[in-house]
C-alpha cells in the first residue's frame, strides 16, 4: 500500500451527485480541507474531488472566461475592440494584436497556465489513489471516475499544447511543455509536441475502455454532458487526430460519436429561446452558477451620464456580414440569439436577462459553458471524409439544422467549413485553435497582417522557464 502523504486537497461539498437533476456543479468555496487519506476513503470523497476539478475549470482564468468568451475570442477577432468601452480598448488591444509581451496580456497568459496545471494536479491526486481504493466503489463508478479523470487530464493538456506549442503542421523536435501525470512536488520534464499528443491519446484509450457503457442521453438520468463522459473522450480523440492531420482516424472517431446517437442535433424549427447555448447538443460542458452574471457584466453596455459600449463588443455590421454572412435565417444570429441591449446588438448565447422574470417556469438552460459540441464532429467528418459527397452530406446536415440552404457540390468545402467554425463557435474560444491548426496566414478581421508559426505560440510564464515551477 502506498504511503498516504500528509497533503491536503480542497473538497467541494456538493450533494448534486446524488440528486435526480444532477446537472449543476455549484461554484462554492470548500467548507474544509481534508487530508487525502480521509478524502479518498469513500466513493463520495472521490466524487467530491472530481467535482472540485470541474469547479476549478470554471474559474475566470480559464474556461469561465479567458478560454471561452474572453482572451481566446479576442485573439480570434470575434470582437470589435476599437469600438468597445474605453477600458476594454486599452486593455484588449494588445490581446487582439497578439502582443504577448505586454504586461497585462502576459499576466493573463500566466494565469491560464497556472490554473490549468492546478486542475491537472487535482485530477492527478485522484488518479494517484483510485486503484488502491477500488474497493470503495459501487457498480461501475470506479470506471467512470477514473475514466473521467484520465480524459480530463488529456483535455486540459491538449488545450495547453494548442496554446504554448507550435501547430502540428509546423512542429519540430523541441520540448515545449510537460505532460504531468504525477501528483506532488516532482518537476515533470518537458516533452515534444509528438510526445504530448501520444500521452494524451494513451490516456483517452484507457478512459474509453473504463467508461464502456456510459450513456449520456438517457432521459431522466444524471446529465453526463457536464462530466467528461465516454463520447466526449471519443470526440476529443477526433479533435486530436484532426489536429495531427490523421484524417482517417479523425473521421472514424467523429463518425463513431455521431452514429452512437447519444446526443442529437436539434430538429430544424426547434424553439431555442430557453436553450441558447444549445446544451442539448453539447458533448461536454461545464456548469457554473455565476457564469451568466459574469458574462452579462462584460457584455452589457455601461450607463452613467452616457451609455458606452460593452467591454466585449462586436459591431453590428461585423456580426451580420463578416461573421454570420448576411443570412437572416441562421438561428445562431436571429433573435433571440442576438438582441438589443440599450441600443447595442449583443449576443445572447449565454444570456437570459429578457426572461429573468419567467425563469422559474421556463426551465432555462443557463450557466452552461460549452467545451465540445456535436456539430464539431460533423465538421470534422466533413473535413476528413474520403470523398466529396460524404463530406458535403455531413456539412449540409448542420447547415439545414441551423436554418441555412445546403451548399452545392462545386462549393469550396474548406471555405464553407471555416465559415461554420466562425459562426458556431462565436465567443467560445475554439476559433483561434482552428486558424492555428490549418496554419492560416491571416485571422479574419484581425489587425495582425501576417500570421507566422511563432504568432500562434504563447510564451511560457517566466518562473516556468527559470525554475520549472508548477
Amino acid at each position: 500500500m502506498k504511503l498516504l502523504k500528509n497533503r491536503c486537497l480542497p473538497v467541494f461539498l456538493l450533494a448534486v451527485l446524488t440528486l435526480s437533476s444532477c446537472k449543476k456543479w455549484l461554484d462554492v468555496q470548500p467548507k474544509t480541507d481534508l487530508k487525502q487519506e480521509e478524502l479518498f476513503s469513500t466513493e463520495q470523497g472521490f466524487n467530491e474531488a472530481m467535482t472540485g476539478a470541474y469547479v476549478s475549470m470554471t474559474k475566470e482564468a480559464t474556461y469561465g472566461r479567458e478560454l471561452t468568451f474572453g482572451m481566446m475570442s479576442v485573439m480570434a477577432s470575434d470582437y470589435s475592440v476599437g469600438s468597445s468601452s474605453e477600458q476594454a480598448t486599452r486593455l484588449l488591444k494588445p490581446v487582439e494584436n497578439l502582443d504577448y509581451e505586454t504586461e497585462q496580456f502576459r499576466s493573463m497568459i500566466d494565469r491560464v497556465w497556472l490554473q490549468q496545471f492546478n486542475t491537472i494536479a487535482q485530477v492527478n491526486a485522484i488518479l494517484e489513489y483510485i486503484d488502491e481504493k477500488k474497493g470503495v466503489f459501487s457498480g461501475n463508478k470506479y470506471g467512470l471516475i477514473k475514466g473521467e479523470a484520465l480524459a480530463l487530464r488529456a483535455y486540459i493538456h491538449f488545450d495547453l499544447l494548442r496554446l504554448f506549442a507550435p501547430a502540428y503542421l509546423s512542429k519540430d523536435n523541441q520540448k515545449y511543455m510537460p505532460y504531468v501525470t504525477a501528483y506532488g512536488r516532482t518537476v515533470t520534464p518537458f516533452s515534444t509536441v509528438e510526445e504530448i499528443l501520444s500521452k494524451a491519446l494513451a490516456d483517452l484509450d484507457q478512459a474509453e475502455s473504463l467508461m464502456t457503457g456510459d450513456l449520456i442521453g438517457v432521459k431522466g438520468a444524471a446529465d453526463r454532458k457536464v462530466r467528461m463522459n465516454l463520447y466526449a473522450a471519443k470526440g476529443l480523440k477526433a479533435r486530436i487526430y484532426l489536429y495531427m492531420g490523421n484524417k482517417i482516424q479523425a473521421f472514424a472517431k467523429a463518425k463513431e460519436v455521431i452514429d452512437a446517437k447519444q446526443v442529437f442535433l436539434m430538429l430544424p424549427g426547434t424553439v431555442i429561446n430557453t436553450d441558447r447555448s444549445f446544451h442539448t447538443e453539447h458533448l461536454f460542458s461545464l456548469y457554473s452558477e455565476p457564469f451568466e452574471a459574469r458574462a452579462l457584466t462584460v457584455l452589457e453596455p455601461k450607463t452613467n451620464l452616457t451609455t458606452t459600449a460593452p467591454y466585449y463588443f462586436t459591431q453590428e455590421a461585423k456580426l451580420k456580414g463578416n461573421i454570420f454572412g448576411d443570412q437572416p435565417t441562421d438561428i445562431r444570429y436571429k433573435s433571440p440569439m442576438m438582441q438589443q441591449i440599450k441600443g447595442f446588438l449583443i449576443s445572447h448565447k449565454f444570456l437570459y436577462p429578457d426572461l429573468a422574470d419567467e425563469s422559474t417556469t421556463l426551465n432555462l438552460q443557463r450557466n452552461y459553458i460549452p467545451l465540445m459540441r456535436l456539430t464539431e464532429m460533423y465538421y470534422i467528418a466533413a473535413e476528413s471524409a474520403a470523398d466529396p459527397a460524404t463530406a458535403l452530406s455531413y456539412l449540409n446536415t448542420v447547415l439545414g439544422n441551423r436554418g441555412l440552404l445546403p451548399i452545392l457540390a462545386n462549393a469550396d468545402l474548406q471555405t464553407e467549413i471555416r465559415k461554420e467554425y466562425r459562426k458556431e463557435f462565436f465567443m467560445e474560444g475554439q476559433l483561434f485553435y482552428y486558424y492555428k491548426r490549418i496554419n492560416a496566414s491571416h485571422i479574419e478581421d484581425s489587425p495582425v497582417a501576417q500570421m507566422s508559426a511563432k504568432s500562434y505560440v504563447l510564451p511560457l510564464p517566466e518562473n516556468e522557464k527559470i525554475y520549472g515551477a508548477r
